[in-house]
């Protein structure tokens, strides 16, 4: 559902690593006053013979919406796919309507570099801010506010049609501490960057003329003691929160949202948003 004279555009927030249960008992207060304006789907990534629980895996089915059986993509090594005929999100937009603005921020290698199936980043992410993490002695959890202040700026100054905005920290905090009181206060931290980016939408000065859905999501979920890789349920978990702002700068509750989500169904629904016809390849549905 959109109104009338206000021009749709897409915020997509990637978390990397973020176990849904643990996002949901922590009451993040952002990402619980997104879904108020929308719907806060779980999502349970298939066997691991149809899509391992892998970082490249998890963002390549994301951004192209489809599985792994046609991009290819079955883990974070180089390999053959078929991303070129099934490309990311922003690409298949931009393809669809050149005159859009396509924004994409990430420090992740399969972002940005020819590192395992990348880069992720198509020819139609026509603005990138790109750091290499691995100039970064703290890696992530230094690039991701780098990344961060590069978003901000482009989010309440730029004119982005459709963003996608990377954070890898809790990933890598998972990994090495597991799922404890580290984890979370990391995940807490990614929970004050999604407010900071939708203040920064809020501060434009086209926001009422605007409407802005707003998507975040994961690509796997880690074990208690920390990885991922298995099929365990714990590794298999994954999210979708997705809401729309309103003009006045709360959230917008009007709308129908799917009662089931999977995580293909994201590049669908931000397609349908900008009122670009979903492509046939495609087997995902719009959300809303």
């Amino acid at each position: 559902m959109q109104h009338e004279g206000r021009r749709p555009k897409v915020l997509l927030v990637g978390w990397d690593g973020v176990r849904d249960d643990t996002a949901r008992r922590l009451i993040l207060p952002a990402l619980t006053a997104l879904a108020d304006s929308g719907r806060w789907w779980g999502t349970t990534l298939p066997d691991i013979t149809v899509a391992p629980t892998v970082t490249a895996v998890g963002w390549s089915t994301i951004l192209t919406g489809v599985w792994p059986d046609q991009h290819g993509v079955m883990g974070n090594e180089e390999e053959l796919n078929r991303l070129h005929r099934y490309p990311e999100l922003l690409t298949t937009a931009y393809c669809e309507r050149p005159t859009l603005n396509t924004y994409g921020a990430a420090s992740a290698l399969i972002f940005g570099t020819t590192f395992g199936p990348g880069p992720l980043f198509g020819p139609g992410v026509r603005t990138v801010d790109w750091v290499d993490r691995r100039e970064y002695p703290g890696k992530f959890t230094e690039t991701d506010p780098v990344i961060q202040d590069a978003a901000e700026r482009q989010l309440s100054t730029g004119d982005p049609d459709l963003a996608f905005v990377y954070l890898g920290e809790t990933d890598q905090i998972a990994h090495a501490s597991g799922v404890g009181a580290e984890y979370e206060q990391a995940i807490a931290r990614q929970d004050e960057r999604l407010s900071r980016l939708i203040d920064s939408i809020r501060s434009r000065p086209d926001f009422a003329d605007e409407e802005w859905l707003v998507m975040v999501t994961t690509d796997h979920g880690h074990l208690d003691e920390g990885g991922h890789g298995g099929g365990s349920w714990q590794e298999r978990q994954s999210f979708i929160v997705a809401g729309v702002l309103g003009a006045d700068g709360k959230p917008s509750a009007d709308g129908v949202w799917a009662d089931e989500a999977e995580n293909i169904d994201i590049a669908p629904t931000a397609l349908t948003h900008l009122g670009i016809p979903v492509p046939e390849r495609l087997p995902g549905k719009s959300l809303r």
